[in-house]
Parts: structure tokens; C-alpha cells; sequence
């Protein structure tokens, strides 16, 4: 998984009274993204342990219908570790008071981001397994999909997702071209919110080129994956 990403952006420098509180929640690292206009914040978030009933509780009042459909999706065998970011994402609207977009994806098994304002949640884009996920407004659109690789089947969706409310299950997909793209949910999204944010690679194999990044303060995480894409001065509080 040597292309994972985990952050929160913004569009506003990061206030001194927001950051003392997501200090106090769980450590940051603050990023300027060259040239954008752009924050970047990585988090100390730890990993849930598969099963984590708290990590569920904390997410569930944000989004029901998409919290439920990962339960049954993954059948309490994973980390759901995607939930923990976007409680993450909507205490940075909430204490920044302005809007971000989270995310965290890697190689192999996610594809998360969420967009979220100060009062509301927006939107969220996920994969788990063989679905894609996309909530919006309150309402959930589950796509299965596979490829067309030889030896893979098709997902059986649970039945148990027609129990969970405004919840849509899109027929079975193949995969164009039998591949999933780096990141894919993360890079439909990200123009929308701040086209400058492709500055940092994201949705390629080397994302976080030298320089792209400035460093401007260290507050409880020790290190970052972003540490990479530093360059020049870096002004460390």
C-alpha cells in the first residue's frame, strides 16, 4: 500500500483557536499546498480495531444509511477505519468553521473522501469490497461492481441492505478496462472543492512531489506520509 493518502483540505489558512482544538483531539501536521491557496492537515487519527463499536457510534448520527451499509457490507470484519476520518473531517468544518474534504485511500482496499461544511454534512464517497458507495442529501446509492479479470465473480449484495432506509442498489457493473483507478473517489471530488489540488499528485503513483508542500507547524504527530513532499524552509511552530 504504498500509495496511501490520508488528509483534510481547506480552502482558508487554519485558524489559531481551530487548531487548539484539533490538538487537543488528536494531533496535527499543517501543510500550505504550494502556489494553491490550500491547507493540508494529517491527523493523528489511531487505528480502529476491527469490530470498533465506538468508532460506529461516533459516525452513525452523521450519516445512518451509510454507516449501516458498511456494517452489513463488511460484517464487522474490518477496521472501518474510513469512519474514523469522517468524524475527523466534520470536527475540522465545525472548529475551522469552513468547509473540507477528507479523505484517506490507498492502493488495495480504500477510497474514501467526504465533503463537509461547518453545519452539514455534503457528501461521501466510498468503496468497500466489490461496492461503491455515495451518499448524498441523506440518500444512499450503492453501485456493485467487478472485473473482468479471469476467476473474478460478481458481488451478492447482503440482503439485509433493503432493510436500511433511502438506500439504492444500482444493478452489477464491469469495470472499464478490468482495473480500479488509484483513488478514484478521492479525484472526482477533489476539482470540485479546489482545482489547485492537483498540485499534489493525487490519483497517481507518485503523488507529493518535492516542493509541492510547505511545512508551517507540528502540534502532536511526529510524522506524516506528506513529509515527502516538503520542500524549502519549513517554519515548524
Amino acid at each position: 500500500m504504498g500509495s496511501r493518502i490520508q488528509g483534510v483540505l481547506v480552502r482558508a489558512r487554519p485558524d489559531r483557536a481551530g487548531l487548539t482544538a484539533l490538538e487537543r483531539a488528536y494531533g496535527y501536521r499543517l501543510y500550505e499546498v504550494a502556489g494553491a491557496g490550500l491547507w493540508l492537515l494529517d491527523l493523528g487519527i489511531a487505528e480502529p480495531k476491527p469490530g470498533d463499536r465506538a468508532v460506529t457510534r461516533a459516525a452513525r448520527p452523521l450519516a445512518p444509511g451509510y454507516v449501516d451499509a458498511l456494517r452489513v457490507l463488511d460484517s464487522d470484519e474490518g477496521n472501518l477505519e474510513q469512519l474514523a476520518w469522517l468524524t475527523a473531517s466534520t470536527v475540522v468544518a465545525r472548529q475551522l468553521r469552513q468547509p473540507a474534504l477528507g479523505f484517506l485511500s490507498d492502493d488495495d482496499k480504500l477510497d474514501f473522501v467526504t465533503i463537509v461544511k461547518p453545519d452539514a454534512l455534503e457528501v461521501i464517497g466510498d468503496k468497500l469490497g466489490q461496492y461503491l458507495l455515495r451518499w448524498e442529501g441523506g440518500a444512499l446509492t450503492i453501485q456493485p461492481f467487478f472485473s473482468d479479470a479471469p476467476g473474478e465473480e460478481p458481488p451478492v449484495p447482503p440482503e439485509e441492505l433493503a432493510l436500511i432506509p433511502s438506500v439504492t442498489l444500482l444493478a452489477t457493473d464491469t469495470l472499464d478496462k478490468g482495473e480500479y483507478p488509484l483513488h478514484g473517489n478521492v479525484t472526482a471530488e477533489l476539482s470540485g472543492f479546489a482545482d489547485a489540488a492537483s498540485r499534489l499528485g493525487i490519483g497517481t503513483a507518485r503523488f507529493g512531489p518535492a516542493g509541492s508542500l510547505q511545512l508551517l507547524e507540528v502540534a502532536g504527530l511526529e510524522l506524516s506520509l506528506w513529509d515527502r513532499a516538503v520542500g524549502g524552509t519549513q517554519l515548524i511552530r
